[in-house]
């Protein structure tokens, strides 16, 4: 399972590992916290039945609501990556800090509990870009985590035949600087890239081509010239050949946590 903040992550972060994991046979499930930002022009009603909603002088003509357009970005993307269930929790792009976080949480176990993932991939407490919805991502999927194996937890608020459930590993995505820095040099953003160790450093070989088409059908996001158009192909390549996770959290006996792949020693 990834938890993703919103469309566009599960692709430009997590989409080699979806990818490589759906090709051996996993069961993947992306929870997409948001659905992009809301265009708050679209609660003004119309005047009359068939009128204008807006003035076309002075607003823009937004044909489709850039949420909409985000969620059907993040469907087409999955289809490619091998995904099997897509499940969107409707919050709006940018509000997360002003959340419920206890909330928030419980919608995150509902799912755990539902789909029962073995791994549990997500953004690391830096976000990588420092992004506050990626912060507050990761720390609503940390809490989850443990309170999905709770049997109490939130017991008036999800269904019955949802049980307790503990996945074996939750891992967290990082960038390390050293890494971005060797590849964008100079054009390196200020705040982006994580400074932990990785745990798994994992090399995407050919998925690499299949991240970067699911990162393409994100259009609303990457532009109509494309994503990495700017770059150079080789730096584009190495930025795309690998990505790191650590290991945040492991219910598997001591020992059990040397893992070079997610799955290594699950049943």
């Amino acid at each position: 399972m990834v938890v993703a903040a919103h469309p566009g992550d599960e692709a430009f972060g997590f989409g080699g590992a979806i990818a490589r994991a759906a090709s051996e046979g996993a069961y993947v499930v992306v929870v997409c916290v948001t659905r992009g930002w809301f265009d708050p022009r679209l609660t003004v009603a119309s005047a009359l039945p068939g009128g204008k909603n807006r003035d076309v002088k002075t607003d823009p003509i937004t044909w489709r609501n850039l949420d909409t357009v985000r969620e059907d970005e993040l469907r087409r993307s999955v289809a490619l990556l091998g995904v099997r269930v897509v499940r969107m929790l409707d919050y709006a792009e940018g509000e997360l800090e002003d959340a419920d976080i206890d909330l928030l949480v419980g919608r995150i176990v509902e799912p755990i509990r539902m789909h029962r993932p073995d791994v549990i991939l997500t953004f690391g407490p830096d976000g990588i870009t420092g992004d506050p919805d990626h912060i507050v991502v990761s720390r609503a999927v940390d809490a989850a985590y443990e309170r999905a194996a709770e049997p109490l937890a939130y017991e008036d608020d999800i269904e019955e035949d949802q049980v307790a459930w503990r996945a074996a590993r939750l891992y967290h995505l990082t960038m390390p600087t050293d890494v971005v820095q060797g590849v964008l040099g100079d054009r390196t953003p200020g705040d982006f890239g994580s400074a932990v160790e990785p745990t798994i450093a994992l090399e995407l070989g050919e998925f690499a081509q299949l991240k970067l088409a699911a990162i393409s059908r994100h259009v609303s996001q990457t532009g109509s010239a494309g994503p990495f158009h700017d770059w150079e192909r080789e730096a584009r390549d190495a930025y795309l050949a690998k990505e790191y996770y650590r290991l945040a959290a492991s219910a598997l006996p001591p020992g059990g946590d040397d893992a070079a792949e997610f799955f290594d020693g699950l049943p």
